[in-house]
């Protein structure tokens, strides 16, 4: 987690980079929010949320880094493969895991349980839950609304940090 006190010095792939990762969380909120009604498309946006916010991390841990990383290169090889809900569970295992990650900077009601909310939705996803689906995919859209509102309201250099802390 970053601390707001320290602002380093940040170039234009800094700015570019947050910018993307905030993206995400905003493409990813509204997508979720979808996926029951166009699954097809919202699948699609989902992965490619997870990709913004996998490609632009800003985590000083290398392995938790590698990990949302990975999970999200997983998802878009299964998404190419045509395994869809091995690929949407990549993807949601990336944006529960960064909710998670989040919570600690912004404490919104309930985001701590994000990656067992994005478990739940997936399972029912696959196994066809119905108006559960629905319900979870509104909780989760919900919850990734007001982090993407929560980030897109504090200054840029908040998502980096300290730069010397991270590791390489």
């Amino acid at each position: 987690m970053a601390d707001p006190h320290i602002q380093s010095p940040m170039d234009n792939w800094d700015n570019i980079t947050v910018m993307i990762y905030r993206t995400g969380f905003i493409i990813a909120a509204f997508s979720v929010l979808l996926l029951t009604w166009f699954p097809n498309e919202a699948e699609i946006a989902i992965l490619i949320a997870a990709t913004c916010c996998a490609s632009s991390l800003h985590i000083y841990l290398k392995h938790f880094r590698l990990t949302f990383q990975f999970a999200t290169w997983i998802g878009l090889v299964c998404s190419i493969l045509g395994w869809h809900e091995l690929a949407l569970g990549g993807a949601l295992v990336t944006l529960g895991g960064l909710c998670f990650k989040e919570y600690f900077c912004f404490r919104v009601p309930l985001l701590n349980l994000q990656p067992i909310f994005v478990a739940i939705l997936w399972f029912f996803w696959v196994f066809e839950g119905g108006i559960l689906t629905r319900v979870l995919s509104i909780i989760v859209g919900v919850l990734l609304l007001l982090l993407a509102v929560q980030k897109l309201r504090m200054p840029l250099h908040f998502d980096i940090g300290d730069k010397t802390k991270y590791q390489i």
